[in-house]
């Protein structure tokens, strides 16, 4: 199924009660998940709710999954605010809720390949591109010297954030909601 297919198949999922309900739950998973989140500076924190965002991209396909990470993102800082609301932040939700419903979303096999593909997505977009800027914009910090100090720290997470979604993904892909 190539892009555009997938876009609007996806789109389908936004008149279904049951996919509205299950990424209602799986948002309540994230923002739970998120509340365990370890801030250690104002430019970094570290959490793994992310794979949630992915099992609701394999569920439920980019446009919900995209529009949940929006919606998400607000009630994880309605729940817990670390600094000022910015919206950027939520762009980089729906970001990853639509790329992970790109490479996931009625796939009959999930490769190792393809979850690293979407991770590393993922990775460069939001963690290595969009999140400097954002902290950039925010905290008035020059955008080399955040991306930089990001460079080390993503080299260390991203075979964690692999390696964990990889399992999560390929257990849950094995369990498809009925609808």
């Amino acid at each position: 199924m190539n892009s555009v297919q997938t876009i609007k198949e996806s789109s389908k999922e936004l008149k279904s009660v049951s996919s509205l309900t299950g990424t209602a739950l799986l948002m309540a998973l994230k923002a739970v998940i998120a509340q365990f989140t370890i801030a250690v500076s104002n430019v970094l924190e570290i959490g793994f709710s992310s794979v949630v965002t992915g099992v609701c991209g394999l569920y439920y396909g980019p446009v919900l999954s995209g529009i949940a990470g929006i919606l998400a993102d607000t009630i994880e800082y309605i729940l817990r605010p670390s600094g000022p609301y910015f919206p950027g932040f939520a762009l980089n939700e729906f970001v990853a809720g639509f790329l992970f419903g790109c490479f996931f979303y009625k796939q009959k096999e999930i490769s190792w390949k393809r979850i690293l593909c979407a991770q590393l997505s993922v990775t460069c977009i939001n963690n290595l591109i969009l999140t400097p800027l954002w902290l950039s914009m925010l905290y008035g910090n020059t955008f080399y010297a955040l991306w930089i100090g990001r460079i080390g720290i993503q080299i260390i997470r991203f075979p964690i954030d692999f390696c964990l979604l990889f399992i999560v993904i390929k257990t849950v892909s094995r369990v498809r909601p009925r609808h």
